[in-house]
């Protein structure tokens, strides 16, 4: 609309006494507000065509992988969040009023936690080993032949090979999530319904071994499913219910691709690539089966005792069994967790408390047991990198970095300011350590308080996807 009263100061461009100075006036009647891309601007006040000085190197659009970093550094610091409850006890959670089920479950919890100190290494390593799916001699020999061929059919072959089998060893955990899932939905359905859900349930074989998924992959999805979709279909019902069974097909999918013959399919394949016979020699899928025989499925799904507490622990907190007003707080923990696992975090993380002869500590750790690349690969230094935060009731937070390789050790060590006049025993204290395990200390650098906050801080790697094309879809 024209500016008939001239109340504002006119706009360049959009005025008549000024038409001569536009230098967009000469495209012609037939374009409607020409664009200059340069001078198109983003609510941040850059420009996406890159084209000002500091943004010519690469596009900067949002994506999953700058999501992710964003999240890593404002994910809540889950030391915190934890010791605040592990602290203070059970009574932190309880109050003394609870459901005789969730009291039991954070009780077994707190009770796992409790250890004498020669018990600390075993149970590390435990949990490491745990952390680590895919372990043990075949696993190794996988690796190097990753490392050692320049075929991306090969490649390819072992990471289907490798998702295969891991579908098999955790075929009893995913059948339980399917049984779960389906015993969800009865409460979204009409009882008539809920009780046929039932009755398809009972043929369910929980107790199937792993890699037998035949009899269960037939009955789910030559009965399960098309019931469901009927059900669908003739009740319009598109709410949870669609939610669960979009879930549902997933976990049948896993299920039926970790079957047996399939693992042994995808091992005959991989036998015809020399690549593949230069480390296992003239192995046929025969001999392969053989030796599965001999493979703890429990182990090999990364089964930790431990571990199943820890999750029934957050379980109990997120479904509200220890009172909405912690919820939140067992969310974010859960969220801080997942975050660690994702494909975008190259490292191992490890999270766990421990009360040791009465004096609490909670601990998480990073790690990168290669950091220069793979350990296979020649004239590689082979180095490994820790970053770690725990922190010990009544002394404070203790920040970490270790780098070490070749029986050479560089330490970087934030403590508590309070301890600040205790420095050189810490000093002496960790040359002692270096020297028991027959490491050359390189470095040793101690400060009072501060230190990184965040892993991406610590470890490069982490960011070199930044500037790769990765748009949100």
């Amino acid at each position: 609309m024209a500016d008939i009263l001239k109340v504002t100061t006119p706009l360049s461009g959009y005025d008549n006494s000024t038409i001569k100075n536009n230098p967009q006036a000469g495209q012609g009647v037939q374009i409607q507000n020409p664009v200059d891309p340069s001078k198109v601007m983003r609510g941040d006040n850059r420009s996406d065509s890159g084209r000002s000085g500091d943004q010519q190197m690469a596009f900067q659009y949002e994506s999953n992988f700058g999501t992710f970093l964003n999240m890593v550094k404002n994910v809540p610091d889950m030391s915190r969040i934890f010791t605040d409850i592990f602290f203070q006890g059970e009574e932190m959670l309880t109050g003394g009023v609870m459901e005789d089920e969730a009291a039991q479950q954070i009780a077994s919890f707190f009770k796992a936690a409790q250890m004498q100190e020669e018990e600390i290494l075993p149970f590390m390593k435990e949990q490491a080993e745990s952390a680590v799916r895919f372990n043990g001699g075949i696993f190794d020999q996988l690796r190097n032949a990753m490392a050692d061929t320049n075929s991306v059919d090969l490649k390819a072959e072992i990471l289907d090979f490798i998702k295969k089998f891991n579908d098999m060893s955790s075929g009893k955990h995913i059948l339980h999530d399917i049984n779960n899932t389906i015993k969800d939905m009865e409460g979204y359905v009409f009882k008539q319904t809920r009780e046929q859900i039932r009755a398809l349930l009972n043929e369910l074989d929980l107790n199937a071994p792993e890699g037998e998924t035949a009899d269960n992959s037939a009955l789910l999805k030559e009965k399960v499913l098309p019931f469901l979709g009927r059900y669908i279909a003739a009740n319009h019902d598109m709410g949870t219910i669609r939610d669960k069974i979009s879930l549902l097909t997933v976990l049948i999918s896993k299920y039926e691709n970790g079957d047996r013959a399939e693992v042994l399919q995808s091992f005959s394949r991989l036998t015809g690539y020399q690549g593949f016979r230069k480390f296992f020699g003239t192995m046929t899928a025969d001999q392969f089966d053989q030796l599965l025989n001999q493979v703890d499925m429990d182990q090999a799904a990364g089964k930790n005792e431990w571990a199943d507490k820890f999750l029934d622990f957050l379980r109990t907190g997120i479904s509200g069994g220890t009172g909405l007003e912690n919820k939140q707080m067992f969310q974010s923990m859960l969220q801080t967790m997942v975050l660690n696992e994702s494909v975008y975090m190259p490292l191992l993380h490890l999270a766990f408390p421990a009360d040791i002869n009465g004096r609490k500590m909670f601990s998480e750790m990073w790690i990168d047991p290669d950091e220069a690349g793979s350990s296979t690969q020649a004239d590689v230094r082979h180095t490994s990198r820790i970053f770690a935060k725990f922190d010990i009731k009544e002394l404070g937070l203790f920040k970490l970095v270790l780098l070490y390789g070749d029986n050479a050790a560089s330490v970087q060590l934030y403590y508590p300011e309070q301890m600040q006049k205790l420095e050189g025993n810490i000093q002496k204290g960790i040359k002692n350590i270096l020297e028991q395990h027959h490491f050359r200390a390189d470095n040793i650098y101690l400060q009072a308080g501060g230190g990184p906050s965040s892993p991406v801080e610590v470890f490069p790697k982490i960011q070199e996807r930044k500037n790769s094309v990765d748009v949100r879809i």
